[in-house]
């Protein structure tokens, strides 16, 4: 399974109500988006399209801005390295960011 589906659904869950941990303060959910946005930068045409359609949005500011996926977030955000060469995020980053999101309290 891709890292951005496994993300993706991390990010779902903990947008409806999953997880529980508290935000590093600021918007973590802009944050780390913004680094996500930064890192497809780095391809072009439609490998750079392609690869912002791919980042995982939050439509409903509310719920972007609620603890959980702030919590979510944070995760993705303390632990994102990107890959300049794919705009995603390096192995081990996605691996951090994975683990960082299951250890969040339920």
């Amino acid at each position: 399974m891709s890292f951005l589906v496994v993300t993706g659904i991390a990010l779902l869950a903990a947008a409806c109500g999953g997880g529980g941990g508290k935000a590093k303060g600021g918007d973590t959910y802009a944050a780390a988006t913004s680094a996500q946005e930064r890192c497809c930068e780095h391809l072009a045409g439609g490998a750079r399209d392609s690869c912002l359609q791919q980042i995982v949005r939050v439509p409903d500011e509310g719920v972007a801005r609620s603890q959980q996926n702030q919590a979510t977030y944070a995760c993705v955000q303390e632990h994102f390295v990107c890959d300049p060469s794919t705009g995603m995020p390096t192995q081990q980053s996605a691996q951090q960011q994975l683990d960082c999101i299951q250890d969040l309290p339920q």
